[in-house]
């Protein structure tokens, strides 16, 4: 359990870093990759290509950009962003309750790769199986992190949306273990709910940050330095 959420953290601090490594690219670069990386998948879904562990870079290529397409499409300001991700939670929740299966980072009960469904995951091999994460909540960090950097907060706030997201989903999963309830399931196995929940703790910490007087380094001034005029 331990290994996973551990893989679960880097996997979120990486997507949650692009945005901010590829502040400069334009949106022409980045539409052009995600719809290239997204005609792979789909043909790639369709004809059941067993191209893993090249399938994982195909879905980073089309999750990363499309991300920060949405993160700078959406306005920078909590209520819209919320409201979208109060909606993508009720439709995980849905599309999970519709075709259950193992929770986010749990093995499959099968040994074998499903050649379709490889493209639509991010997949990394585990001794215990293969922890497995949807294109969509791969997007959908990268686009909290670039949300996060478009309102000027900082960077370990972006970061810490995706970390809390999928460290709550593990953690959630662990504690179930193996026992049959449909709604806990059901939660465990929805990702974006735990997103949502990571991405308001970092809004009210950024929140926290931007008070005057609160909790938050003074960061020394012109007039701080020594003959300084006053």
């Amino acid at each position: 359990m331990l290994l996973r959420v551990f893989v679960g953290l880097i996997i979120a601090t990486g997507c949650a870093s692009i945005p901010w490594l590829a502040w400069r690219v334009g949106r022409g670069a980045l539409v052009t990759m995600a719809t290239l990386a997204l005609l792979v998948m789909v043909i790639g879904a369709i004809v059941g290509a067993a191209l893993y562990p090249a399938s994982d870079l195909i879905v980073l290529a089309f999750a990363l950009p499309g991300g920060i397409l949405l993160g700078r499409a959406l306005p920078a300001r909590f209520r819209p962003f919320f409201v979208f991700l109060v909606a993508l939670s009720v439709l995980d929740v849905v599309q999970v309750a519709l075709t259950s299966g193992p929770p986010p980072g749990q093995p499959s009960a099968s040994s074998g790769l499903n050649p379709h469904l490889i493209w639509v995951n991010f997949r990394i091999g585990l001794p215990a199986g293969h922890f497995n994460i949807g294109f969509v909540d791969l997007l959908l960090i990268a686009a909290m992190s670039e949300h996060f950097r478009r309102r000027d907060r900082r960077f370990w706030i972006a970061v810490l949306a995706g970390v809390i997201g999928i460290a709550l989903a593990e953690l959630s999963a662990a504690a179930r273990g193996g026992r049959q309830n449909s709604v806990l399931g059901t939660l465990t196995q929805a990702l974006i709910p735990f997103l949502t929940v990571g991405w308001l703790v970092a809004d009210f910490l950024a929140r926290r940050q931007s008070i005057p007087g609160g909790p938050r380094e003074r960061r020394p001034s012109f007039s701080d330095e020594p003959g300084a005029k006053r």
